[in-house]
């Protein structure tokens, strides 16, 4: 029977979702919800948000839902809304084939993670998989495509190999005829390919990110255009009063397969830091809008090898049971040597106090987590990655930012995504308390909506405990 249905603040009906999400519903309405604005923080309590196939058709004190009897109700009783959050830095189809579809894309919605950036694997799967995605065949993010890596070398499934400025024009050409999002390059791209690259993508009109080659300086990766620099590849470096020196060093190790000679190159960038000369850089960023994803979480995962209880980890029940073996922490630090585990630690404590510094002078961040690797769970290392963040001298609301505002920014899509605003596609997290008081609160997750389709607290439950079975026999 048809009925019209006006939602007051008052309103007191309270469905519960069941542990799947009713996929049928035309409107989804939630009332009482304290909406998070993470363009300022401001927060509008007690509204009610509705949603039509898939889309916010209007946030307000009073919502007015028209004829129809296909309507969800979920009474948010005061929990806090945000918008669905971004890791905008991950490799969903690189690593171990353990990590099946259906094991590493509900981990990221079950953690409120609604989109990703993935920064570098097979095109072929990757593009079948993102559009079953979004047909609603399978449940995962939304994602943003490299596709191949490109990187000096050989080529293979994921990878296009740029030694001349011939291959790079090539490999860029193949990128965008393949309808990927960006070009992601590795850092042993030879000098002359890389400006190719830049020229090409230019031309081409797509975006290039990834490493800052050992070639290149961060400075000449800025005025080429890069758009976003991963894991602060080269900022050290160039904060040095020896940079020109040190990475002819460098280079020349690296050319002659010195790792160890390489190696020994860090201490010595540290200890030459110029604190003048990283002041002039961090203001180049700025003015340039060169993003920047540290992925922190990576970096302090690397740091921790030789701490025991890393094995005792509750998340590694959703790791496959084949890549939780390669993760031992005791293999891990077999493969570690003393002095590269020094190395990494002095890394870790010397990146939070790069993005701080970066930071507080506007260079522009993106949250991301280079999962998976050992220690860095899809998903639920994104919320470490906040907490880093923060760690780092953001605010909380800053942090919630690098991870759903600054990312629609960075892609051009913020009439999509990144707010909860009419006409946004409907990926929103709600939250038993305020992120912007603690940002541990993103991890307080009452429910998530992905693409309009509501998982209440159970059905994420569900969700998890599914993964930890399949994962049990990979």
């Amino acid at each position: 029977m048809k009925a019209s249905l006006t939602v007051w603040l008052c309103l007191t009906t309270f469905l519960w979702a069941d542990s799947k999400p009713k996929t049928h519903s035309e409107v989804l309405i939630f009332t009482n919800v304290n909406v998070v604005n993470v363009r300022d923080g401001a927060i509008a309590q007690g509204m009610t948000v509705v949603i039509r196939k898939g889309r916010i058709s209007g946030v307000a004190k009073v919502g007015f839902v028209g004829q129809g009897h296909d309507i969800q109700i979920v009474n948010a009783n005061g929990k806090y809304m945000v918008p669905g959050l971004w890791d905008m830095h991950v490799h969903s189809a690189f690593m171990s084939p353990a990590w099946d579809e259906k094991v590493i894309y509900p981990l990221y919605i079950a953690n409120g993670v609604t989109g990703v950036r993935d920064m570098g694997g097979d095109p072929d799967v990757l593009k079948n998989r993102s559009s079953r995605i979004e047909s609603g065949e399978l449940l995962g993010p939304h994602l943003i495509l490299a596709g191949p890596f490109l990187a000096g070398g050989k080529s293979d499934r994921q990878t296009i190999a740029v030694n001349t400025p011939e291959d790079a024009r090539q490999a860029v050409d193949e990128v965008k005829k393949r309808s990927l999002d960006f070009v992601k390059i590795l850092s042993n791209v030879p000098r002359d390919s890389y400006f190719a690259i830049a020229q090409e993508s230019s031309k081409q009109d797509i975006s290039f990110v990834g490493h800052v080659p050992y070639s290149v300086s961060v400075r000449e990766a800025a005025t080429a255009g890069q758009r976003s620099i991963e894991h602060l590849t080269g900022i050290l470096l160039a904060c040095s009063s020896r940079e020109d020196e040190l990475r002819a060093q460098g280079l020349t190790a690296l050319a002659k397969r010195d790792y160890a000679a390489y190696e020994k190159l860090g201490p010595e960038i540290i200890a030459t830091y110029d604190r003048t000369r990283a002041s002039a850089l961090f203001l180049q960023l700025a003015q340039s809008n060169t993003w920047q994803v540290p992925t922190l979480v990576w970096t302090q995962a690397n740091s921790r090898v030789d701490e025991r209880d890393m094995g005792s980890d509750s998340r590694l029940k959703y790791v496959p049971a084949s890549v939780r073996k390669e993760w031992d922490p005791a293999k891990l630090r077999e493969r570690t040597s003393p002095e590269e585990l020094m190395a990494l630690k002095v890394e870790a404590a010397r990146d939070l106090e790069l993005v701080k510094a970066m930071h507080s002078v506007g260079v522009l961040f993106m949250a991301g987590s280079d999962g998976p690797d050992p220690y860095v769970f899809p998903g639920f290392s994104l919320h470490d990655e906040l907490d880093w963040l923060v760690k780092s001298g953001f605010t909380p609301l800053q942090a919630l930012q690098s991870a759903t505002f600054n990312p629609a920014l960075f892609l051009a899509r913020v009439d999509k995504y990144g707010l909860v605003e009419q006409g946004r596609v409907a990926d929103l997290v709600l939250l038993d308390a305020n992120p912007l008081d603690d940002i541990g609160n993103t991890r307080k997750i009452f429910g998530v909506v992905a693409g309009g389709k509501y998982y209440a607290r159970r059905a994420l439950d569900t969700m998890l405990q599914q993964v930890e079975m399949l994962a049990a026999r990979e």
